[in-house]
C-alpha cells in the first residue's frame, strides 16, 4: 500500500506542477502587462459547464480531499468557493495544494488506503467505494476531467500549449534513441 500511496501523491503533484507551469505561460502570453483576466476566469468549454475558476479549484479539490480522507479529517464545507477567485489566487491555490502534497509524503499512513470511502451525492444519495476504488475510480477521473477542461479552456483562448505541456512530467525521460 505504501507504493500506491506514494504513486497517488506523486501523480497529483507532477500534474499540478504541469498545470502551474501552464498557468504561468497563460499569464505571460495571454495577458502580458494586463491585470484584466476576467474573460478567462469566466470562460467555459460549453454553456452548461462550470467556468475556468471552478476547473482549477476542483482540480485541486481532489488531492486535498484525498489528503483529508487519509488523515481522517472532515472535508464537508472545506472546499473553497471558486467564484471569487482571481488569477493570482488560483495560482496560489495550486501552490498551496502542492505544499500539502509535499507535507503528506511523510505523514500519511498507507494502511488508511484499506478503508472504504462513503461519497455523499446530492440531494440525498451516496456510494461506498473501497480505498483503491475511491482513488482510481473517483478522485483520479475527477482530477483529470478538471485538469483537461482547464487546459482546453486555455487552448480555446489562444494559449499555444500542446501535449508536451500537458505531459511535462515525462520530459525528463525523453532521450535520443540509438537506432
Amino acid at each position: 500500500m505504501r507504493d500506491e500511496l506514494q504513486k497517488t501523491l506523486e501523480t497529483f503533484h507532477t500534474r499540478l506542477t504541469s498545470l502551474s507551469n501552464i498557468m504561468d505561460k497563460a499569464e505571460h502570453e495571454l495577458f502580458p502587462g494586463s491585470d484584466d483576466m476576467g474573460p478567462l476566469l469566466t470562460a467555459r468549454m460549453a454553456e452548461d459547464m462550470l467556468p475556468f475558476t471552478h476547473q482549477i479549484v476542483f482540480c485541486c479539490n481532489q488531492p486535498n480531499q484525498f489528503i483529508a480522507w487519509m488523515k481522517d479529517e472532515d472535508v464537508l464545507g472545506a472546499d473553497p468557493d471558486p467564484s471569487g477567485f482571481d488569477f493570482p489566487q488560483l495560482k496560489s491555490h495550486i501552490s498551496e495544494t502542492l505544499a500539502k502534497l509535499d507535507e503528506a509524503k511523510t505523514c500519511l499512513n498507507p494502511e488508511n488506503l484499506d478503508r472504504d470511502k462513503l461519497i455523499k451525492l446530492p440531494p440525498n444519495n451516496g456510494l461506498t467505494l473501497s480505498g483503491p476504488a475511491y482513488v482510481n475510480d473517483w478522485l483520479m477521473p475527477n482530477f483529470y476531467f478538471h485538469y483537461v477542461t482547464a487546459y482546453n479552456i486555455l487552448r480555446s483562448r489562444g494559449l499555444e500549449i500542446g501535449k508536451a505541456n500537458y505531459m511535462a512530467h515525462l520530459i525528463h525521460l525523453v532521450r535520443p534513441l540509438d537506432i
